[in-house]
């Protein structure tokens, strides 16, 4: 028995033993095969290193993050996998072998690159959006020859229609947002930079035109957000009547520095040629040929006898036209950060000629931007911007120094320059040319139209995460803008020669800031219902101040200032103010990202109203349903199916800060004393212009989200109208505003895009195709007709109301009009014509077709934007194409040469009689024209070296060529003008828009 009990101890002491080796053997062989693996995490669109990065072992808990560098380190076995994952970014997956270094490039996720858009006080997830709202983003925006940044939006965003208006650099745009929620208020958009609302508009008086938001470089702007909705835009307030207009500046991210620098040259011309002038031998063609219609033949050779005997023949538009203009900008931007601070700065420089000689466009801008984090819970940033702009603007409209004028009105039987070199300016006593008119060009060489425009602006946010789901942010915005104004004409010709030479001096100040202090509260029940919370105050608070001066009595010794003039005209100046409190709160429910309700409430007060309506209620409400998710549909085939819904109420209060006010003012003399007279006309019942947006919405995103789109359909009404309604002149006052009227935008939305080749080569290509309609449907005053408008219940705000032209009858060239105003019979005496309404003024169809291609470094970028079934209307036809009425005058345009001449001529332009009574140039259908384009907008052509040649110092160099407005198609070839007219759409022979060429070059290492 003991030798048996010891044998088995034996046996089992050695298993044991054996088991013990094994199992070191085992542990000796898996330590062997565990090592340590590192590499670096970079991102493949630019190549810098992706801090953050998850590196996880598949299948354990084990795992690291990059560092500030994009490095990591981590043991491993050979064999196993890691898992790279990042916010934005495709999940990679590697098998780890036999090296120990594993770099990594990621790539963005197509699908999440819309993942968060910008929103009223924050952002939000474009899965949980429930509002109708318009991305565009930084790569659509950079380095484009367009000085303001609203004419930006143009093709990018349904609903929306930006005009210029005209082609001077720096000019002021005209915004739309779904349609004219308005007749006399405010019908532009409120734009928010950061989250603060900012000056914005044309505040110039001397000058043609211009925009502050001029002084923004687009390069500095991360994407801009249209807001269009109730949902989107309610928790404005009063503002946001007109849509909203979010602009989001860069931003640092952690990382190593990162540099941005591009410059672009190039030059402009004419995108549209505009009808060409009549030459010598035409004008004398015409001129000899009404006169002798007229008086007879006895004035045959008229012109060249007696007008032009010395054979001149001038072209003025090549005097006052450079021909070609030169364009250029240079920008540079360095940004990064740690996991506390981040940083973005930049300088840029933007300079633009126009085709108009003495007309032109620089800008000078500076951004830094800094958030920085105190600790876990307070992060503290500071956003300041400056931008100075100086503008050289000409005259327009109807002034006898506007150039556009001259190339129609001035004789090319006068010369520009006599014989010796200097300006040919008429008779000592009377320095005028033969017709009356001025000489431009000598204008333009000695006379001036600036403006130096600087823009200051400063955001300090402050933000206390009080516990992990309840934030405080109080955030102070001071918005400065100086503009200095001068305008000199001088004693030798034109209208500064009666009183010797004139100057005037205009400084304008526009201050504001704004105080804003919010809580946010997100919190879940369960693990499906998530809420988010929003309570915001908010105070803002208008300055405006100009004084002007001006004075006359010049000499020749080239000092242009006003204190220099010997006779002092006067001096003048305003100060106004204006005041807005708003408190406002709103929630947000998502139940598993499928379903989302959101609802808004602002109370806002606004001082442009008298005590007892000062303040208003405005509300929204909206809710979306992900269709895809509750039917759990397949993700290869349907990855999004969401419909919206949102209503709500708006306001307008953009009428200046005493509408509402009776006020005495002072000003002049009158028996050596300032005389005291009323300013203004109480109207204590004054109260908000109310939009009421309803809107329907539909986002799809299908196969893998390769196809993706949207579609809208709103109704936007606006009732109590703010209305200027005339007063009789005992009041001392003109007219004073009231509630009167309501009117209706409708109309739908569809934006479609597609990826439709995703590999080596890459073709994404976007349409967005808007329709709005107009119409008026209650006014205090119906018919209501100024010019060529009326305002009548049941059409367009815009409605043009005219006689319709019926054309030249052929057997004796008289002018016939339609006697009705639409069709049937016509007549040759316009008196005997009835008015009638013909179109609108508002292209009811809008929008723009975008096509990117790529192939390994190459790139085309393509664009083009559209407006269909509205009029344009040419409001100095009446004395350009006057069939002989004014041609002796002023020669007009080329297209005076199809006549009617003899019985049978089909022509465009009746009998030529000199000082004919027939009215053939009176307001008709004649010069109104349909406005329907296309315009070839936008196309790039680029080459990025580091696509094919891999570079350690630079993440991208891109060499490329540009051109802006290249092609301009009308669908009437009687328009000759630009289609893109101001919302009048009344030409007024403002300066053409620029067609753009430039190459450049945009580095970032």
């Amino acid at each position: 028995m003991r030798k048996t009990n010891s044998n088995n101890c034996f046996m089992k002491l050695k298993l044991t033993w054996l088991m013990t080796l094994f199992m070191a053997f085992v542990m000796q062989i898996s330590l062997a095969q565990e090592k340590s693996v590192s590499g670096t995490v970079t991102s493949v669109s630019d190549g810098l290193p992706l801090p953050g990065v998850n590196v996880l072992v598949k299948g354990t808990t084990r795992g690291v993050q990059t560092d500030f560098d994009g490095n990591y380190a981590i043991k491993v076995s050979t064999g196993e996998t890691l898992v790279f994952s990042f916010v934005s970014m495709v999940k990679k997956e590697v098998v780890v072998g036999s090296s120990n270094t594993i770099d990594v490039t990621m790539q963005e996720d197509i699908a999440a690159l819309d993942e968060v858009v910008v929103v009223g006080y924050g952002t939000k997830s474009t899965v949980n959006e429930t509002s109708s709202a318009s991305v565009v983003s930084a790569d659509q925006m950079e380095d484009r020859p367009i000085a303001g940044v609203n004419n930006l939006l143009k093709g990018f965003s349904t609903g929306v229609v930006v005009n210029a208006g005209s082609g001077q650099p720096g000019a002021g745009s005209v915004v739309r947002i779904r349609g004219i929620s308005s007749l006399n208020a405010g019908t532009e958009p409120l734009y928010v930079i950061d989250g603060v609302p900012v000056i914005s508009g044309d505040y110039s008086r001397l000058n043609t035109t211009s925009d502050v938001l001029s002084s923004i470089n687009s390069n500095d702007i991360e994407s801009m957000t249209v807001l269009k909705d109730a949902s989107a835009t309610a928790i404005y307030g009063a503002r946001a009547a007109n849509g909203v207009i979010l602009i989001t500046t860069k931003s640092g991210k952690s990382g190593s520095p990162r540099f941005g620098f591009s410059i672009e040259s190039g030059f402009n011309e004419k995108a549209v040629d505009g009808p060409r002038n009549l030459t010598a031998a035409e004008w004398a063609e015409l001129v000899d040929e009404g006169l002798v219609n007229a008086l007879g033949s006895a004035y045959e050779g008229y012109t060249n006898d007696r007008l032009n005997p010395n054979g001149v023949d001038t072209n003025w538009g090549d005097a006052i036209e450079r021909g070609t203009a030169n364009q250029q900008q240079v920008n540079f931007s360095v940004s990064g950060g740690t996991d506390k601070l981040r940083y973005f700065s930049s300088l840029g420089f933007f300079d633009q000629e126009s085709i108009v000689r003495n007309s032109m466009f620089n800008r000078t801008s500076g951004r830094l931007k800094v958030t920085y984090k105190l600790s876990d819970k307070i992060t503290i940033g500071q956003n300041i911007n400056a931008g100075f702009t100086n503008l050289k603007t000409l005259s327009s409209g109807g002034g006898f120094a506007n150039p556009m004028l001259a190339k129609y009105f001035a004789r090319p039987s006068d010369p520009v320059r006599n014989e010796d070199g200097t300006f040919y300016i008429g008779p000592a006593g009377n320095p005028r040319m033969s017709n009356g008119l001025f000489n431009v060009p000598m204008l333009l060489e000695n006379n001036f139209n600036k403006a130096r425009t600087l823009k200051l602006t400063g955001i300090t946010d402050f933000s206390y995460d009080i516990t992990e789901n309840l934030n405080f942010s109080s955030r102070l915005s001071l918005d400065n803008t100086m503009i200095e104004e001068d305008s000199y004409q001088n004693p030798l010709h034109g209208d500064g020669f009666t009183p010797k030479g004139r100057a005037y001096a205009y400084d304008t100040r526009v201050f504001d800031y704004v105080f804003q202090n919010s809580l946010n509260y997100d919190f879940n029940l369960g693990d499906k219902n998530n809420f988010s919370v929003l309570l915001v105050q908010e105070a803002q608070k208008n300055h405006y101040r100009n004084v002007s001066a001006s004075s006359e009595g010049y000499g020749k010794g080239g000092f242009y200032t006003v204190s220099v003039g010997s006779n002092i005209l006067g001096a003048a100046g305003t100060r106004s103010q204006s005041t807005n409190a708003a408190y406002l709160g709103s929630l947000s429910y998502n139940f598993d990202n499928q379903l989302f309700l959101d609802a808004t409430f602002r109370r806002e007060g606004n001082s442009n109203f008298a005590e007892e309506n000062k303040w208003g209620n405005f509300w929204s409400v909206s809710g979306a349903y992900d269709v895809a998710k509750g039917l759990d549909f397949d993700a290869s085939s349907v990855n999004e199916l969401k419909v919206r819904v949102s209503y709500g109420q708006v306001g307008n209060a953009s009428i200046g800060s005493t509408s509402s006010l009776e006020y005495f003012s002072f000003g002049g003399e009158y028996g050596g004393r300032i005389p005291l007279f009323v300013g203004g006309v109480a109207n204590p019942d004054l109260t908000w212009e109310v939009n009421k947006p309803l809107n329907f919405g539909l986002d799809f995103g299908l196969f893998n989200n390769r196809l993706t789109g949207s579609f809208d359909y709103f109704i936007k009404k606006t009732e109590d109208l703010l209305y200027s309604i005339p007063l009789s002149l005992t009041t001392g006052q003109t007219s004073k505003f009231v509630n009167a009227g309501s009117l209706e935008n409708k109309g739908f939305e569809i934006g479609l895009g597609g990826r439709i080749f995703d590999n080596d080569f890459k073709w994404n290509s976007r349409i967005n195709f808007s329709f709005v309609e107009n119409e008026l449907t209650s006014l205090l005053q119906n018919d209501v007709i100024s010019g060529t408008k009326i305002l009548r219940e049941g059409e367009s705000i815009n409605t043009y109301y005219m006689r319709k032209w019926a054309g030249v009858d052929p057997a004796n060239g008289d002018p016939l009009w339609y006697i009705n105003g639409k069709d049937g019979a016509t007549t040759n005496v316009y008196s005997k014509a009835e008015r009638a309404t013909q179109g609108n003024s508002l292209p009811n169809y809008t929008g723009g077709f975008i096509n990117n291609f790529s192939y390994k470094g190459f790139s085309i970028e393509t664009m083009l934007t559209f407006a269909f079934d509205y009029k344009v209307y040419d409001g100095w036809a009446a004395y350009l194409q006057s069939a002989g009425s004014y041609t002796l005058s002023y020669p007009g345009y080329a297209n005076n040469l199809d006549r009617w001449q003899e019985p049978g001529d089909v022509a465009l332009n009746p009998k030529n009689v000199y000082n004919n009574s027939n009215q053939n140039q009176a307001t008709s259908t004649r010069f109104l024209y349909d406005g329907d384009h296309i315009r070839f907008s936008n196309l790039q052509i680029g080459y990025d070296f580091t696509k094919v040649f891999p570079s350690s110092t630079f993440s991208s160099v891109l060499l490329y060529l540009r051109g802006t407005n290249i092609i301009t198609y009308t669908f009437d070839d009687l328009l000759e003008h630009d289609p893109e007219t101001r919302t009048s759409g009344v030409t007024d022979l403002d300066l053409p828009p620029l067609k753009s060429y430039t190459v450049g070059v945009k580095v970032s290492f």
